[in-house]
């Protein structure tokens, strides 16, 4: 049965269900769209993340709604977020407003694999999408699964030598990681009964 009160139907219930571990703040007005509603990073892994990944300034490639971004804000970062969905980049502006961050993001609505060429930055942070909420249903997802694939924009990071996060479905295949270099680490974020996603964080070069 769906609750009263969430707008995108049955199929994201259990997102909804679990908005504030998305957004602590969500009562005080917090924008999504269905998309970012199962996109999002959980804000607790968003910080998580911002306070492993390396660096100054950090591009979020994929912002969508703003999650990873306003967790990066909040830990100190400069955070360059881009997004080819006006709607959702929007939603991410006033998402981080309402978290005190906004001043500390540059948002630009773009083509993240074909205008990061053009940005100054010394982290990065991507999480492309996993092609909906029936990502789960592959036997093993590889990188021709995400939409786009996102190895061009993760090698160029890594042969530049900063650090680079990558945000994996539970199910991503551990053969596929074979394209990353070996000092990559996975880390799995949980919750009490199972993982959630993974990340690939490969340290910048000291």
């Amino acid at each position: 049965m769906t609750s009263i009160d969430n707008p995108f139907g049955a199929r994201a219930q259990k997102y909804w269900d679990r908005r504030y571990d998305l957004f602590s703040k969500w009562d005080e007005g917090v924008e999504t769209d269905e998309v970012g509603l199962f996109s999002v990073k959980p804000e607790r892994f968003a910080l998580e993340i911002g306070n492993l990944l390396n660096g100054a300034v950090v591009l979020d490639a994929f912002c969508g709604i703003g999650g990873s971004a306003i967790g990066f804000a909040r830990c100190g970062k400069r955070v360059i977020a881009v997004d080819v969905d006006r709607d959702r980049l929007s939603m991410a502006k006033h998402n981080a407003e309402i978290y005190g961050v906004s001043a500390r993001i540059e948002f630009i609505h773009d083509d993240v694999m074909e205008v990061y060429p053009k940005l100054s930055f010394d982290a990065l942070n991507i999480d492309p999408p996993w092609g909906g909420p029936d990502y789960f249903t592959k036997t093993h997802f590889g990188w021709q699964d995400f939409l786009p694939n996102p190895l061009p924009l993760i090698r160029k990071a890594i042969h530049s030598g900063i650090a680079v996060a990558v945000g994996l479905p539970a199910n991503f295949s551990p053969d596929e990681l074979r394209e990353l270099p070996p000092e990559t680490v996975l880390r799995e974020s949980r919750d009490a009964t199972r993982v959630l996603f993974r990340t690939a964080y490969y340290p910048p070069v000291e």
